[in-house]
């Protein structure tokens, strides 16, 4: 692999051709297909009439609120060139939340999707509105047209990937620690923050690929990209990592496990990431477990909890699709833009959420001090992975200790004597019944152990004595008795976890509630009355 100069942008970083791949096509878009020539042409072309139209320049910041769709990619690519970090926000923000970041970000100019529910709403600064289905095939057009109503309103990005026959501008020269990417996060306390990464971090990371990937880089021609951009892991490596590798970004815009399905399979998609909800709604497709799935070398999850029988489940359903991919769980958070630990090939732990990748160091510590391999405490990193900052704020999660940085995470878990990482919960998450501590994570797998239980989540509400107790949300299987599942949790409780873990009450939900890369959404559960 070729190297890149510290203070590469991620665009000089595409140009670079790291890979030396002969795959043409750089996106594949619902019916039709971008070549690598034609999307770097376009952001060149996008590059300039953003700085002729809007005078954005070097030092400048411009939001975005897309879905992943070529827009968001041009855009991106684009500001890169010119200097311009880019705000990536969730495409569902409500329009006050937007405003207020665009004005945090100092942003000049703002792109949302036509679905974006804001009618003509006024950011304080020039908005554009994308036509996500002018970058569809004819019959993918014609269907979200007519699925789909128009929301968003104003005048129209696709207007500035037209040529004008003025001169290509050069490529702004950034220097290593200017921010390039603003990422909404919880921070490590749970408290909303903006984080800033320069272009390095993501350079970095994607030349990574290599430790985690299971095969040569040459055997790897597409990725299917459902994870969002505005969310770390689908922003580096999903979107930078394929157009940095020239490997296809099969680009999904909102993600339906029957056209997903189809769309993996047809288009001999090599690479999968996803949450666990994503994982579990592929196994009831017919298209995809009983599909040919030998174009599959390797498949990513992340969150807080995986279950290790949906790890089986998958892992069996390749097996039988003739797929030599296994599914490896990771972990990382958007102070290290994502992903810093994850299981491979070649190192790999049952249970485990992963390995250190190079350049990453873990501590487990408990009161100032490192714990025995085994034992439970606050995971710790160094890495060269880090954030930049918190935006406009004083507060760092870091501790300086012999002269080494280290991100003190938030969350617990153990070492194994081998390297591994153990999760065992977020601190913020943690639940505290008469003083004890009580790790959801534990409660959520014994209960996903027992029959007839599709979903867990443990939340603590407040009780007067205990401070805490705990309740249980369960979405059963279909057509369970769910007077016995109560009776058999209970019992699996009771049996595998301490007497301040065991659910209080118990409330079982048609469907738990998801977030949009498909987590469960413990916050709304935690509302529940």
């Amino acid at each position: 692999m070729r190297s890149f100069p510290e203070n590469a942008s991620m665009y000089d970083a595409v140009l670079l051709n790291i890979s030396d791949s002969t795959v043409r096509t750089a996106i594949s878009f619902y019916g039709r297909k971008y070549s690598f020539e034609k999307v770097l042409s376009v952001i060149d072309t996008l590059a300039d009439n953003l700085a002729a139209e809007y005078s954005l320049k070097k030092g400048d910041t411009v939001t975005l609120c897309m879905p992943n769709s070529p827009a968001a990619l041009y855009c991106f690519y684009a500001a890169n060139k010119l200097g311009v970090a880019v705000n990536l926000v969730h495409p569902f923000i409500p329009p006050e939340k937007l405003r207020e970041s665009v004005r945090r970000t100092g942003s000049k100019l703002v792109l949302v999707y036509d679905l974006y529910k804001c009618g003509r709403a006024d950011f304080g600064v020039p908005a554009l509105v994308s036509d996500s289905s002018s970058y569809m095939g004819a019959a993918a057009r014609i269907y979200y047209k007519l699925t789909n109503r128009r929301t968003a309103f104003g005048p129209s990005f696709e207007k500035l990937l037209r040529a004008r026959g003025n001169p290509r501008l050069p490529a702004a020269n950034w220097r290593a620690g200017e921010p390039a990417v603003y990422l909404a996060s919880g921070g490590t306390t749970g408290e909303p923050k903006i984080i800033a990464h320069d272009n390095l971090v993501f350079n970095r990371l994607c030349a990574k690929a290599e430790e985690f990937l299971s095969e040569p880089l040459e055997a790897y021609s597409a990725l299917y990209n459902v994870l969002p951009i505005f969310h770390g892991f689908g922003l580096c490596i999903n979107m930078h990592m394929c157009a940095m590798m020239r490997r296809t970004n099969i680009m999904c815009i909102k993600f339906d496990p029957k056209m997903s399905a189809k769309q993996i399979v047809r288009e001999r998609a090599n690479i999968l990431t996803g949450v666990p909800t994503m994982y579990l709604k592929l196994l009831g497709e017919k298209a995809f477990t009983e599909a040919d799935l030998s174009c599959l070398k390797d498949v990513y999850v992340g969150g807080d909890s995986v279950p290790q029988q949906l790890i089986d489940d998958f892992n069996l359903c390749l097996e039988r699709g003739g797929s030599t991919a296994r599914m490896y769980v990771g972990y990382g958070l958007t102070e290290t833009v994502t992903v810093c630990l994850v299981n491979t090939r070649a190192h790999y732990r049952e249970n485990s959420i992963g390995y250190p990748l190079s350049g990453t160091r873990v501590r487990v510590v408990k009161d100032g001090k490192d714990v025995p391999a085994g034992e439970v405490g606050e995971i710790w990193l160094d890495s060269d992975q880090f954030m930049l900052g918190y935006l406009g704020e004083e507060h760092s999660p870091f501790e300086e200790q012999g002269g080494v940085r280290w991100l003190k995470t938030g969350d617990y878990g153990r070492l194994d004597e081998d390297g591994f990482l153990y999760f065992k919960q977020r601190i913020k998450n943690m639940i505290k019944v008469s003083g004890v501590p009580v790790y959801p994570s534990e409660i959520e797998a014994a209960a996903l152990r027992v029959e007839g239980v599709r979903k867990a989540c443990a939340v603590g509400i407040p009780d007067a004595v205990k401070g805490q107790v705990v309740r249980l949300f369960v979405q059963p299987a279909a057509g369970a008795d769910r007077a016995a599942l109560e009776e058999a949790l209970l019992a699996a409780c009771r049996r595998t976890l301490i007497a301040y873990a065991v659910p209080k009450e118990i409330r079982f939900e048609d469907r738990l509630p998801v977030n949009l890369i498909g987590k469960i959404d413990r916050k709304a559960l935690e509302e529940r009355p």
